[in-house]
């Protein structure tokens, strides 16, 4: 009989306390391997949506809350910016591409967004989102465009009508205030991309207008108004593209002079914020090398005790003409199999765990996660594992194998 298939008749022999060490190594290796996939989801999923954009324009208040509500639909927005700063930029030579954005509306807890269909091509143009989405499909008054999430939660199809609510979040019905009066129609309904598109309902700049005028004035005309000429209409935020980056320094070293607005670089707010993400990673990774030791002082310790209970065993079988060396081997296989076996189920329920916490977050925050192939740095969780096994099978062994066998070998209790 081999090495390994004594060790495995070893460990079978005690289930209990080996599946409880084993156990111990999978939490370590479960928090680690979870950790580790998360935070890569994470950062993905961060730089994905934000980055590559050139200028966001929003009102004074938190860049990262201008960020996370234009780009990711996921706040509430600083507050609003002049129309006339729009018009401004319509005329900047400057500038290649404007994406106005105006909230205020939501759909059974989704958010209507106001813009423009250069929103669609910026999308295509960056790659994070679908493609097949033309002026036609905002063309009239609340035409409305659906993201692939909404439309699957929601119930919409092409062609169903529904009525909004005021405000950004979902009410009770006693206190939602609907516009009865406006129905919208879907025009389209996108494809799953796993973008904050999917999230979202998008209708043209001018029907939100026409709903927040009506807010304000009580009107109810179903016709394209002319809201921009009134000084009520207002713009949340803006995305603006430009011919260089110079242009984009131009536009934003104005703008810092004016008092209502801020102008903010996506990309380096989301490498802030991931730097803010990666004290609290730190802390996660901390306590599951913690846990990882502990496992490890779990292993040496029952390795000690297999020893300890096999003295009469080990001694037989070395005036049999067994080697220490032979010995020890086995020793060491037996810990390598039970740090294999935790290392094993925890990567495997880690992994799990972190598609569960993904799925979850997507689900009550709207947040994608979509999990990466396994990274390097997970590779290294169970790998680790087995090191730390290694060194814990080879510890007892050492000084079992180096034990005077003569005392186990007498018939004395």
């Amino acid at each position: 009989m081999n090495t390994w298939a004594l060790a495995w008749r070893h460990v079978a022999s005690r289930p209990a306390s080996n599946l409880l060490t084993a156990l111990a190594v999978g939490i370590g290796v479960l928090l680690l391997t979870a950790t580790l996939a998360l935070t890569a989801a994470t950062r993905e999923s961060l730089q994905r949506s934000a980055g590559g954009y050139q200028l966001l324009i929003a009102a004074k208040g938190s860049a990262v809350q201008a960020v996370l509500s234009t780009l990711f639909f996921m706040d509430a927005p600083t507050g609003n910016i002049p129309t006339a700063l729009y018009r401004q930029l319509q005329a900047d030579a400057g500038v290649t591409r404007l994406v106005p954005f105006i909230f205020g509306d939501s759909y059974r807890g989704h958010l209507i967004v106001g813009t423009t269909p250069d929103y669609f091509g910026l999308l295509d143009a960056s790659g994070r989102g679908p493609a097949g989405v033309s002026g036609d499909d905002l063309a009239r008054p609340f035409d409305a465009v659906v993201g692939a999430k909404v439309a699957r939660q929601a119930g919409l199809a092409v062609g169903s009508r529904f009525v909004a609510s005021h405000g950004l979040v979902e009410l009770p019905a006693e206190l939602a205030t609907e516009h009865a009066e406006r129905a919208y129609r879907v025009t389209a309904v996108l494809p799953a991309t796993g973008a904050p598109a999917d999230r979202a309902i998008f209708t043209a700049l001018e029907t939100a207008w026409s709903m927040h005028e009506h807010e304000h004035e009580g009107e109810a005309a179903h016709s394209a108004p002319a809201a921009e000429a009134s000084p009520r209409a207002e713009i949340t935020a803006l995305l603006v593209q430009g011919r260089s980056y110079g242009d984009m320094a131009r536009i934003a070293a104005s703008l810092a002079r004016d008092t209502r607005v801020q102008a903010v670089v996506p990309g380096r707010e989301i490498t802030r914020l991931l730097q803010y993400l990666r004290a609290g990673e730190e802390v996660v990774l901390g306590l599951a090398w913690l846990a990882t030791a502990v496992a490890f002082f779990a292993v040496m310790l029952a390795m000690a005790a297999a020893g300890i209970d096999r003295r009469r065993q080990i001694a037989t079988l070395r005036a049999l003409g067994a080697s220490r060396a032979t010995l020890a081997r086995l020793l060491i296989a037996e810990s390598l199999l039970i740090a294999g076996a935790g290392a094993a189920l925890g990567f495997v329920l880690g992994r799990g765990a972190a598609a569960a916490i993904a799925w979850h977050v997507e689900g009550s925050r709207g947040f994608s996660l979509q999990l990466t192939g396994v990274t390097p740095g997970e590779l290294a969780a169970p790998a680790a594992a087995l090191l730390l096994g290694l060194v814990a099978g080879a510890v007892p062994a050492y000084f079992t194998c180096r034990e005077d066998i003569a005392p186990h070998l007498s018939n004395a209790p």
